[in-house]
């Protein structure tokens, strides 16, 4: 007896050895993220300059079941971690810069 699944869109059963649904044309088998260099470098890039995604696309990456596609994964969130500390510590120097600015300015002026 044949095992039987069904579509995750359309919920129409189909065979475990289909690779897509006859009813819907949805993947059955999703591919793979790629780990390449060319790929990490900007999955790395992207973590860094714009963090959120770091997150969710390093998540995509933790979910795969070999261990280099979750190292990978977990060097996106680092650095997206990284990238958000900084972001962090540069917004508190700025509003301490800026209002050490404007209490001399008050000081001067006799406020």
């Amino acid at each position: 007896m044949e095992d039987i699944s069904g579509c995750p869109v359309c919920h129409t059963v189909v065979r475990p050895t289909d690779y897509f649904c006859f009813n819907c044309g949805a993947s059955l088998h999703p591919k793979p993220p790629s780990v390449t260099p060319e790929s990490q470098i900007v999955l790395y890039l992207w973590s860094f300059f714009v963090p959120p995604m770091g997150v969710v696309w390093g998540w995509k990456y933790i979910k795969q079941p070999d261990q280099k596609s979750r190292l990978v994964g977990y060097a996106a969130i680092g650095l997206t971690a990284l990238s958000l500390l900084l972001a962090i510590r540069a917004t508190m120097g700025i509003i301490h810069s800026v209002s050490t600015q404007v209490n001399q300015i008050q000081n001067l002026q006799g406020f």
